[in-house]
């Protein structure tokens, strides 16, 4: 089969180099087309034929399905706002309609007919980020609703809560799970709402928002048939020079995608430490050699992962920004950068998300550990404080710097002797629901 792309596109790849255009955009972008080419054949049914319609709408299904994508060849960072691609597309269309039907339809003339790149580009954008941004959510709630299980499941079992790095009070293992459910929730709720703005496409606003060259209902029909298409809430955006002009919106995604990633190196980073061979107090998966001299050595690879994808993420989104705000005038000629570094975005969050994941199903927590350093550690004498005082529990303080417990019974033991309390006393101080009961 003879290559479907024609000059324009021989252009962008002899400027810009090649790079071939992501599955999501492709998809995106076919499906833009299929709605605004059917818009414009029935607005004007004397443009082309029944046949060469059903011929453009099996071309643009073609390409939507993935049947062609090596036809689009061409680098997604690139110059010109976009029109590389709106015109690598076009052409693609045109080659398939003359294979199908022997129609010669022209990519400029035809085939961008009430349509300007900065309309469907930027709303191909949209909807590609529109579907990645579902899938994300989707990773988010997976991980909250796990770290609630977790929570739950572990809601009796003590560990030592440390500050500056330092051993402070007593804390609950499920409250750790709680505390790392709530920035998953969080960022459940930001990236939800984030949808109501993505959702808002600038279709048939053509070059600068002003609607030049598009009949209304023209546009009215391409974004009802778009919506059809994709079953996605795509809305039309209330203020279409504003739409095509600025990409703010897409900045504030960058930035929220920035945001749970921030907190997956939070949780990635806590993990590291409690899984350090001194702590011990989580134990990560055994996945492959640790290193290839030291047999018994297992790596955190998992968490590493995380940690590197989530640094990408945000470095990425502080450049998604830069680029949101590169309008100039009536254009954000930026786009393809923009849409290229949330699409990396994406990937890299989606990716440490599914290793977060596999990590909490695979990982062991060695409870017995945990009550050992919480024995051994400072913060169990610190939460005796409002019950002894400073004075009481001085000699303690001695007692357990010469040689500190090994575990909860040699604790409540030699405690009960140093203070002259009667064990039970201090069996009901030391539980879980004393120690961490008061968090609600």
């Amino acid at each position: 089969m003879s290559r479907l792309w024609k000059q324009e596109t021989a252009k962008a790849l002899e400027n810009f180099g090649p790079g071939g255009l992501p599955r999501q955009l492709i998809r995106a972008y076919g499906e833009v087309k299929r709605a605004a080419l059917a818009a414009v054949h029935r607005h004007d049914p004397e443009l082309w034929t029944e046949e060469a319609a059903a011929a453009i709408a099996g071309a643009c299904t073609a390409i939507i399905r993935g049947d062609h994508d090596d036809a689009f060849p061409i680098s997604l960072s690139q110059g010109g706002a976009g029109t590389s691609i709106h015109l690598n597309v076009n052409e693609v269309i045109s080659s398939l309609v003359e294979q199908s039907c022997g129609c010669s339809l022209d990519p400029l003339e035809d085939l961008a007919r009430f349509q300007s790149t900065n309309d469907t580009f930027a709303t191909a954008v949209n909807v590609a980020l529109l579907r990645g941004l579902a899938e994300i959510e989707k990773q988010v709630i997976a991980l909250q609703e796990k770290l609630v299980r977790m929570e739950t499941e572990y809601d009796a079992v003590l560990m030592t809560g440390r500050t500056e790095m330092q051993d402070a009070l007593p804390l609950g293992l499920g409250q750790l799970f709680g505390s790392w459910a709530g920035m998953a929730e969080r960022d459940r709720w930001r990236l939800s709402k984030l949808a109501e703005r993505i959702r808002e496409v600038p279709l048939g606003g053509t070059a600068i928002g002003t609607c030049f060259n598009a009949p209304r209902d023209y546009m009215n029909d391409a974004l009802r048939t778009l919506r059809s298409i994709t079953g996605l809430p795509l809305a039309r955006s209330q203020n279409l020079p504003d739409a095509v002009a600025h990409k703010d919106s897409l900045g504030e995604l960058a930035s929220g995608y920035a945001l749970a990633a921030g907190n997956l190196l939070k949780i990635a980073g806590d993990l590291l430490y409690y899984t350090s061979s001194p702590v011990g107090e989580f134990q990560h998966p055994d996945l492959q050699w640790g290193s290839s001299i030291m047999p018994v050595k297992v790596n955190p690879v998992l968490l590493e992962f995380v940690q590197g994808l989530a640094l990408r993420v945000e470095g990425d989104g502080r450049t998604s920004c830069v680029y949101a705000r590169e309008s100039r005038l009536q254009l954000n000629s930026m786009l393809p950068f923009l849409a290229e570094s949330i699409f990396r975005q994406e990937s890299a969050l989606s990716a440490a998300l599914k290793a977060l994941c596999r990590f909490l199903d695979e990982v062991k927590i060695n409870t017995q550990r945990m009550e050992a350093n919480l024995a051994s550690s400072p913060a169990l004498l610190n939460a005796l404080l409002p019950k002894l005082g400073y004075h009481r529990l001085k000699p303690l303080i001695n007692e357990f710097a010469a040689q500190p417990p090994r575990d909860f019974e040699e604790f409540r033991r030699r405690a009960a002797a140093v203070l002259d309390l009667d064990p039970a006393l201090l069996d009901g101080w030391l539980s879980p629901e004393e120690l961490i009961g008061q968090s609600f």
